[in-house]
């Protein structure tokens, strides 16, 4: 009994001074893990009111989060992210900023992308404070109600932008043109992840944002039954800034566009414990046989929208245009706690018919097409004469109203008869300028309304706007594959029938006008 209480006595006064002699810092990782698992076990054996049944770290954990409640969050995080670059934890209140499901929100109709240590706009959506104060996409996000966002996460970055509706934020930006200071109405913001419409003759355009919500499920679906209705044989599916969503939903989408039954177009790979399972997902012959798919992708497709590319481009059913996407061919489960908290674990890995792993890499496109910078429409403007013009008005005066009026985005130059002409539609969009500054409508132009228009084309001329040139590409590849016969027949009540394939489809010839982009 002395000898074992003397053993013990010696085995503490060790520790004690291996404790006091080498700094925290001198230890790696590996070992300040080694030396917290041996005295947990020390513990347990020798503590007095601890047993062998006992558990210290749990214990002591406790205490640590009580004392320290961002511990939790750290240790959670850094579990988390220790795995790869998606698994992580997302703090309360954030899970719906960082991950939304549904398409309505307040805020100022920003997307946000990371890039590289600093947050970018994606896209702006049309009508929305941020579009028109003059934010543009691709502009690098500086501060938010004076906070500096460079270093910042996206996750850290969206709740500033959002809050009440009617409160106002100052968003900092800089382009290529210098550093830009704008003052917001946050509003409230209804989008859809899902939009469709006939292009040209022949022609048909989906755009998914995300793949989420069921009511843009469904939309897609009405929007095929659109599609054939209008005997079109060629889709343009623009899967840009599409940063995933549910996978399910996007399966479930290359189902009803694939058109031959038995096709393995895509399998996903999931373990539970020891069991590996590959479930592979076999078409049910159910879309309607397109001349050809063109896809437009970015950096910003992922995930569920790699899914759709990667399957439709390696069963020949489409051709994608742009540039390489971001690689991300990983699935994630997410677990929402009652708090709003969360955590994001890796548990699926996205396998393409033949692509191989594109996770870190990315799928390039058939067509490599980037979209260009160009001055802003203003800048080609002539200033409108500060007079006073009204309806029925017919002179080179109101040539260059309605030019201010559709630089500025409040006039469809395609809905005008004359664009020398004041019609209802100039009064229509001069009355929204005037909302939009306060000013009382009028079926007239004065010389108040002019001098603040001219000073808007002011203001917009140094701004730049980004050229489509990938979906200018996409639409000339669409027109020749038009050009050719119908794969599909259509009865008077909408519904479609395949024609039997005879041979594949032979690629149109390169477009004329423009080099041949690199592959």
């Amino acid at each position: 009994m002395k000898t074992a209480r003397k053993l013990t006595a010696l085995l503490c006064a060790l520790v004690l001074c291996v404790s006091l002699s080498v700094p925290a810092s001198a230890f790696t990782a590996e070992e300040q893990y080694d030396n917290l698992m041996a005295i947990v076990d020390l513990i347990r054996q020798v503590a007095v009111d601890s047993s062998m049944s006992d558990d210290p770290l749990a214990r002591g954990l406790k205490t640590l989060f009580e004392e320290d409640p961002e511990a939790y969050e750290k240790l959670m995080s850094s579990m988390l992210s220790s795995y790869d670059r998606y698994s992580n934890y997302v703090p309360a209140g954030q899970y719906d900023v960082s991950y939304p499901s549904n398409s309505s929100y307040v805020g100022v109709g920003v997307t946000l992308e990371q890039y590289g240590e600093d947050v970018r706009i994606a896209a702006v959506t049309e009508g929305s404070s941020a579009q028109k104060a003059g934010i543009q996409p691709g502009d690098i996000l500086v501060s938010v109600n004076g906070t500096y966002t460079h270093g910042m996460t996206l996750d850290q970055v969206s709740p500033l932008l959002r809050g009440e509706e009617g409160t106002k934020v100052t968003v900092s930006v800089r382009r290529a043109t210098g550093g830009y200071t704008y003052v917001l109405d946050r509003k409230y913001i209804d989008i859809s992840n899902f939009s469709s419409r006939v292009l040209e003759d022949g022609i048909y355009y989906m755009k998914w944002t995300r793949f989420a919500e069921t009511t843009s499920y469904l939309q897609f679906v009405f929007a095929i039954k659109d599609l054939v209705e209008n005997q079109c044989g060629v889709l343009i599916l623009d899967l840009r800034g599409n940063p995933g969503g549910e996978v399910n939903m996007a399966l479930n989408a290359l189902n009803r566009l694939i058109p031959d039954e038995g096709k393995n177009f895509f399998a996903i790979s999931s373990r539970q414990g020891e069991d590996k399972n590959i479930e592979v997902y076999k078409s049910e012959g159910m879309g309607p046989r397109l001349n050809k798919i063109l896809i437009l992708q970015d950096e910003g497709s992922a995930s569920a929208s790699e899914i759709v590319i990667s399957s439709l481009c390696d069963l020949g059913y489409a051709e994608s245009v742009g540039t390489t996407t971001y690689g991300k061919a990983r699935g994630q489960y997410h677990l929402v706690f009652d708090d709003g908290s969360a955590v994001v674990i890796t548990g699926l890995e996205l396998i393409a018919p033949s692509t191989p792993d594109y996770d870190g890499v990315g799928l390039a496109p058939d067509h490599e097409v980037e979209n260009t910078v160009e001055p802003h429409p203003a800048a080609q403007c002539d200033k409108v004469p500060e007079r006073f013009l009204n309806i029925t008005n017919w002179s080179e005066d109101t040539y260059k109203l309605n030019c201010a009026l559709a630089a500025l985005g409040l006039l469809d130059e395609s809905q005008k008869a004359d664009m020398y002409e004041f019609d209802q539609l100039t009064a229509d969009a001069l009355n929204a300028f005037r909302g939009y500054r306060g000013i009382a409508p009028q079926n007239y132009l004065d010389a108040q309304t002019a001098a603040l228009i001219n000073q808007q084309l002011t203001d917009m001329a140094s701004q730049q706007v980004v050229a489509d040139k990938q979906l200018q590409y996409a639409l000339e590849l669409a027109r020749e594959y038009a050009k050719q016969p119908l794969q599909y027949t259509v009865d008077e009540y909408g519904n479609f029938t395949n024609l039997t394939q005879t041979e594949e489809t032979p690629a149109p010839e390169e477009t004329q006008g423009q080099e041949t982009p690199a592959a």
